[in-house]
């Protein structure tokens, strides 16, 4: 993963942008969540082919939308509450959140879907 570049989750100081979250604990997905933008939640695992496929352009996608969404990552293995909340069954599952509700889902190594649904909703 080193070739990603990923932000520690916080509140950007001045001159940093939004990109790329990896949520390591309960408390930074509530304050992703409760950000005044729009959030892309994905749900993946290292030991899932389709969500190392996923990597790159979710976060080019993260980058193009820097300042209008919050994107995050979430370890299916490790966050086994919040998979079962967000009904996750399928890797990697990308929920796009708005004003705390959930507006759109793509699930798997579909680019240009997942793109689309970025573009289209945020």
């Amino acid at each position: 993963m080193s070739s990603l570049t990923t932000r520690v989750f916080g509140v950007p100081q001045p001159g940093w942008y939004r990109v790329y979250y990896s949520i390591n604990n309960i408390q930074e997905l509530v304050t992703a969540l409760t950000q005044d933008h729009p959030v892309v939640l994905m749900f993946w695992a290292d030991w899932n082919q389709a969500s190392n496929v996923m990597k790159r352009p979710y976060f080019n996608m993260a980058v193009a939308k820097k300042d209008e969404a919050v994107f995050c990552r979430l370890d299916f293995d490790k966050f086994k509450d919040v998979v079962e909340k967000f009904r996750v069954k399928y890797l990697p599952t990308f929920v796009l959140i708005k004003e705390g509700e959930e507006q759109r889902r793509v699930v798997g190594a579909k680019v240009e879907e997942l793109n689309t649904t970025i573009k289209n909703n945020i």
